[in-house]
């Protein structure tokens, strides 16, 4: 054993008389409480951010549902319109696949 962590140490016996510390039965009351007095008050900006943010939100879930019921129509896309968004998506370039189908697979050599 070390010579420093010797058992007869003066400060080894000043612990050994010390008084056991326990915490109250409302220890974590007494600081929850203490932690949510000490919390500043929120300005006026952080308040109306939130009215912001849940009009943001209110706005964006109308158009989703008035996008819903316009989808229910019967309205037909040009075919102008579809070829020229496949050629921004890149879409032409896509190669056919065959349709894959337990008879394909049976057909096929390992």
């Amino acid at each position: 054993m070390n010579d420093d962590l010797q058992e007869d140490d003066a400060l080894w016996q000043l612990l050994g008389r010390a008084r056991k510390a326990s915490p109250s039965p409302f220890f974590a009351r007494n600081v929850l409480r203490s932690v949510r007095s000490a919390s500043p008050d929120r300005p006026v900006v952080f308040s109306f951010l939130r009215l912001i943010q849940a009009a943001a939100f209110a706005v964006i879930l109308a158009g989703f549902g008035l996008s819903l019921l316009d989808s229910r129509r019967d309205s037909q896309v040009p075919f102008e319109i579809v070829e020229y968004f496949d050629l921004a998506a890149g879409l032409d370039q896509l190669a056919l696949i065959e349709e894959l189908t337990p008879e394909s697979f049976a057909m096929r050599p390992l």
